[in-house]
């Protein structure tokens, strides 16, 4: 053994020692304060990359829960408007079935039901949220309906990623919707039947008419006029309707003037699949005066449809009560589909948020141990460095 004042080994070896100690040191209080045991890529790179990787989903998966919870709001507002609408419809259908008894006050019932009816509309126009209104497009149903596409999952398939959605189809819960819009327990019709097809003479002054009576016993007059009879003779009342006796317009074409001069004056007129003309009103008709029509050729003649009112207005509602339990059950599995998509959303977050914890945190009690351990090393390295720092001074005692 020899003894130099110019090398220290001794000293050498219990500075490396000390070294690492204190990076062993460095390293376990950083986790200790960060509460990470890979922090960075140059902690592990691998791990540290898979780490990213995982964070990147769970910020996804975030997002996706907000869009889920956005959807769910929307169809809940949807389906609390739908259920109050259903409930409008089951009260309009008391008061139709109420109607049936030819005691009650028919137009003081028709009263109530159009103001049920203006209610429906009002609902379906108000259930909406952040502007999407689910169950007030009239276009549900077709390629332009206005579905709500909620983004629901991030969904992997041969190493591509995609986003999935659910898909809430619209609905049309105004009246018009549900075929409710001109629910009218007075309402009848009344039925022209033209045979054969040339019945109008063209003559003018009185010769065609057809006189309608009012339930309340108001009498209006309409005067077919021929389109020769315009410059010679003065229309006989405003309800005049023009029509050609020659060849020059078939007796669809009149019946369809005068189809729309009805309209004009009030009532609904439209042509049936047999080329009758349908006249409805709906005030009703007088059932003590028949309607009248005068034409000179035979085969003409007016009846009043004993139906469709009350009993067609029953069938209407029954038919939108249908129409509206199919809506509340399809809004109904998208609240319940979009529940549990996002119970699961949540689910995942968590094990990938747990996964990734597993990969990267610290074990802050292991890392306490050996945080006082290494503690205990650096001090002792300290003192085994000022121990061999004193190995050179000994060689002095040689020269005494």
């Amino acid at each position: 053994m020899s003894f130099s004042v110019n090398t220290n080994t001794n000293a050498l070896a219990a500075l490396e020692t000390l070294n690492l100690t204190q990076q062993s040191l460095t390293t376990t209080q950083k986790r200790v304060s960060s509460g990470l045991k890979v922090a960075g890529a140059a902690d592990d790179a691998s791990t540290f990359a898979i780490a990213q990787g995982q964070r990147g989903d769970i910020s996804g998966f975030q997002s996706i829960a907000n869009s889920l919870a956005l959807g769910s709001a929307t169809v809940n507002v949807a389906l609390q408007g739908a259920q109050t609408i259903s409930d409008t419809l089951n009260q309009i259908k008391s008061k139709v079935v109420q109607g049936q008894d030819p005691t009650q006050n028919a137009t003081a019932i028709q009263n109530d039901i159009n103001s049920f009816i203006a209610q429906v509309d009002s609902t379906a126009a108000a259930a909406q949220f952040n502007g999407v209104d689910l169950i007030n497009d009239t276009n549900a149903g077709t390629a332009n309906a206005k579905n709500d596409a909620v983004i629901s999952s991030l969904n992997t398939v041969g190493g591509v990623e995609s986003a999935a959605t659910i898909t809430v189809n619209s609905q049309n819960l105004t009246s018009a919707g549900l075929g409710i819009g001109g629910l009218n327990i007075l309402s009848q019709t009344v039925t022209l039947n033209f045979t054969p097809a040339a019945v109008f003479d063209g003559a003018g002054g009185g010769a065609d008419t057809l006189q309608l009576t009012s339930a309340a016993g108001a009498t209006t007059t309409f005067e077919f006029i021929d389109v020769s009879q315009l410059g010679t003779a003065a229309p006989a009342n405003a309800n005049n309707i023009v029509i050609a006796t020659d060849s020059t317009k078939s007796l669809g074409q009149n019946l369809a003037t005068i189809a729309a001069g009805l309209d004009k004056a009030g009532y609904s007129a439209s042509l049936d699949n047999n080329g009758n003309l349908e006249i409805t009103s709906s005030a009703g008709f007088s059932t003590t005066a028949a309607p009248a029509i005068t034409l000179p050729s035979t085969g003409a003649t007016a009846t009043l449809s004993a139906a469709p009112s009350p009993a067609a207005a029953l069938t209407t509602i029954n038919t939108a009560i249908s129409k509206i339990q199919a809506s509340l059950s399809s809004l109904g599995t998208a609240a319940n589909q979009l529940t549990t998509q996002s119970n699961f959303v949540k689910t995942l977050t968590d094990a990938l948020t747990g996964g990734v914890g597993q990969l990267v945190d610290a074990d802050l009690a292991a890392e306490s141990a050996n945080l006082q351990a290494l503690q205990t090393k650096q001090q002792l390295g300290i003192q085994a460095l000022s121990i061999a720092n004193q190995g050179p001074g000994a060689v002095l005692a040689l020269f005494r």
